[in-house]
């Protein structure tokens, strides 16, 4: 090991004018302080506990080129205390296993802070010849900080992602010589907070962007998480059996599959599906294979959304038809904890509150959500004028079946940014796509996972001036590769041209749809 690192060590030979890796932490960064500077050998980095060796999911490390570990905390206010890390590939551009030249930033899943800096996504980026860093952004543990500390929330909100992103270039200027030639950041769910805040509040600090899983409107998700589970919480009637899904997708699927040409388990465009649960109640006695009355209400609910019972203005996004079998995560026993934990920090400001015997109200609890110290965790701000006019590239999309953060919300978005940024921008620098059947992110877990490099994807785009019109995604089935499926540009939808394999994306082509 010993021997390894001295050879790393010798065969990295800084340019002109650049810094050794621990020379770098003598580097002058407003508001930071360098805290520790490692020179890691190639293979030798040890994954932290429960993360390593690559099995059941979990990130490898013994694969990692030698790099050059920065670990930084960022105080930009005397309330913060922002961690960050940066991978430095040690050797230099040109070289084997050397730099790209270019920025890879990333984001948190969640609420963030949980498990400090995503070492997992580091070890992506770097893998990929890229400078890569991260952040626990600005918290660890839990959300509780939320109660007491508002600059915290801007740190979590935006400006960890900013904070980092000037340490990482500051870095990288000082270790190679010279700053990236580009930056990239591409993130799902959590992390898309970060990247849209970027696009949005510091366009100059990256060059194309990636977001999906739209998890940009915090305050509302949340919200629309808790809808699910109260409405399937009313009282013990209108819970929903997870054995009942399969039947109630069925009856989804008996509604609107073949509207795309062909009957495949798949429905491309549920935005236009009409779809009734009444059509599988229970004629008589109750069984896995119909829905009760109470039952029937409660899904009636869930394809609504969460709606304020005084105006009946729409909070969130429905689910959609189609995605009945994602339904359980968040109809179950209890709700899922990023929801309970934002209003129990962040709307109500009370660690006893319990949703059990304080159910949410659509109303009053929306506008506490909404007060002006919590806004920083959403990244909704349709103007991206300064970021499109500097030549930004932007990649949006969302699966259809992502029932975490359902896929609406992001339609509505690219909506608002069209309106407010313009047809001509958004027809140069913005791509949108809706990807059928697929649940929350690219490459999540579960027996159906759709999977495609959105990366590489902007960096094509940007590099090479090839915007993509479609998107072809990968389908694995029970952890087998099982075809490919097309995603069009919104509010274009995947058509079956007649003949082929429905498990071929080449077998359909993109239609505009009747509204």
């Amino acid at each position: 090991m010993r021997l390894t690192l001295l050879i790393a060590v010798l065969t990295y030979i800084p340019a002109a004018g650049a810094a050794t890796c621990d020379s770098l932490s003598s580097v002058s960064i407003p508001n930071t302080t360098i805290t520790k500077t490692e020179l890691i050998a190639a293979g030798a980095f040890p994954a932290p506990p429960g993360r390593g060796g690559g099995e059941g999911g979990r990130p490898r490390f013994d694969d990692l080129p030698a790099f050059c570990r920065v670990a930084a905390t960022a105080r930009p206010t005397s309330d913060s205390e922002i961690k960050i890390e940066v991978w430095l590939p040690a050797a230099l551009p040109g070289q084997p296993s050397g730099w790209n030249s270019k920025l890879r930033g990333t984001g948190n899943g969640g609420l963030g802070g949980g498990a400090g800096v995503g070492v997992g996504a580091l070890a992506a980026g770097l893998r990929g010849g890229y400078t890569t860093v991260g952040s626990n952004t600005g918290h660890d543990g839990d959300a509780s900080y939320a109660l007491n500390h508002p600059e915290k929330i801007i740190d979590f909100g935006y400006r960890s992602a900013h904070e980092m992103t000037v340490t990482a270039k500051a870095l990288i200027a000082a270790f190679y010589g010279s700053g990236p030639k580009l930056s990239y950041m591409a993130e799902c769910g959590g992390g898309s907070i970060a990247a849209l805040s970027e696009a949005q509040r510091y366009p100059a600090d990256y060059d194309a962007i990636a977001a999906g899983g739209f998890g940009a409107d915090l305050t509302h998700h949340t919200a629309g998480q808790l809808w699910i589970w109260q409405a399937t919480h009313k009282d013990a009637a209108s819970y929903i059996p997870p054995e009942k899904y399969p039947a109630l997708h069925q009856a989804a699927l008996d509604k609107c599959d073949a509207a795309d040409g062909v009957k495949d388990g798949v429905i491309s465009d549920p935005a236009h599906c009409n779809f009734d649960p009444g059509v599988i109640q229970c004629r008589g006695a109750d069984s896995p294979n119909c829905l009760t009355a109470p039952q029937v209400e409660a899904a009636r609910k869930i394809y609504a959304g969460p709606k304020n019972p005084r105006t009946g203005k729409q909070v969130f996004s429905p689910l959609y038809p189609g995605s009945e079998l994602g339904w359980a995560q968040l109809a179950g026993p209890r709700p899922l904890g990023i929801a309970t934990d934002f209003f129990k920090y962040f709307a109500f400001k009370d660690p006893n509150w319990d949703y059990n015997t304080r159910p949410i109200n659509f109303d009053s609890d929306i506008e506490l959500a909404n007060k002006p110290e919590n806004l920083p965790v959403d990244a909704m701000d349709p103007d991206l004028g300064k970021f499109m006019g500097r030549g930004g590239k932007l990649l949006l999309f969302n699966g259809w079946n992502d029932t975490s953060i359902p896929p609406g919300v992001a339609v509505d978005y690219y909506k608002s940014v069209l309106a407010k940024t313009g047809a001509k921008a958004v027809q140069s620098d913005m791509r949108f796509f809706m990807v059928p059947d697929m649940g929350h992110c690219p490459g999540a877990n579960g027996p159906d996972v759709y999977n495609f490099d959105s990366l590489n994807l902007i960096v094509d785009w940007k590099e090479n001036g090839k915007a993509p019109d479609q998107l072809v995604a990968t389908h694995f089935k029970d952890g087998k590769e099982a075809g490919t499926r097309l995603a069009c540009r919104y509010p274009n939808v995947p058509t079956y041209k007649g003949s082929g394999s429905a498990d071929d994306a080449a077998n359909f082509t993109c239609k505009g749809v009747s509204k």
